[in-house]
């Protein structure tokens, strides 16, 4: 499974090495340790779990005390680093990784 993997993260499919490494999970092994998770900044963990959550961006802008811009900004990014294109896949991935 590691190679697999690997061959997901050399070959840019951040989905399919997300997924792999979500398989995972349990094991902890040093050459597992070295992929992970892209990181996600502070911010952008925010703005992710109070859109899985099913607030609205005006609604995360609202109680970050920010813009919509910006929280479209933050969206944006979580997806791109993420390998996902919209919010049902950030509900996915993140029920996933809390269980």
């Amino acid at each position: 499974m590691l190679h697999a993997a690997e061959a997901a993260a050399a070959a840019g499919n951040r989905a399919l090495f997300a997924r792999l490494v979500a398989l995972c999970q349990g094991a902890r092994t040093p050459a597992l340790a070295a992929f992970s998770m892209p990181r996600l900044t502070k911010r952008e963990l925010e703005v992710a779990s109070l859109a899985a959550r099913g607030l609205t961006n005006k609604e995360i802008a609202s109680s970050l005390v920010t813009s919509v811009r910006t929280v479209d900004n933050h969206l944006s990014s979580v997806y791109s680093k993420l390998g996902i294109g919209a919010r049902g896949e950030l509900v996915d991935l993140l029920s996933r990784q809390h269980g």
